[in-house]
């Protein structure tokens, strides 16, 4: 398990996010990942969400709220980062917007249930 995110900085965190989405994703998807690509688009369906959830946890060794394990959570990239940098100390790449569309770095959503639909 990686040290808990504080004191990665964004692009740091990106690159994480982005690899751990990658591992989940079908055969070669993950190579062609852009921060606004739908990950639905890119073969992240239900089980895989979880599975990059339960990525996300482990590397970073906390467990992401259940107001933040929403379907716009896990929408993109930006959004997923956007979302993991709330809820540590890391600032979110210039122009991240949150899951609510805000510049504010805060998301906000129902539970756990709706991620996984």
């Amino acid at each position: 398990m990686s040290t808990a995110p504080a004191g990665r900085t964004g692009d740091t965190l990106s690159a994480t996010v982005r690899d751990l989405v990658a591992r989940q994703l079908p055969g070669a998807a993950g190579d062609g990942l852009s921060p606004d690509l739908p990950l639905r688009d890119a073969g992240l369906d239900s089980l895989r969400t979880v599975a990059t959830l339960v990525a996300i946890e482990d590397e970073f060794g906390l467990q992401l709220p259940d107001e933040l394990i929403t379907p716009e959570t896990f929408h993109s990239l930006r959004t997923l980062t956007a979302a993991l940098a709330s809820v540590t100390d890391t600032e979110p790449v210039a122009g991240t917007k949150s899951v609510t569309g805000t510049e504010e770095g805060t998301a906000h959503g129902a539970g756990a249930a709706d991620a996984a639909a």
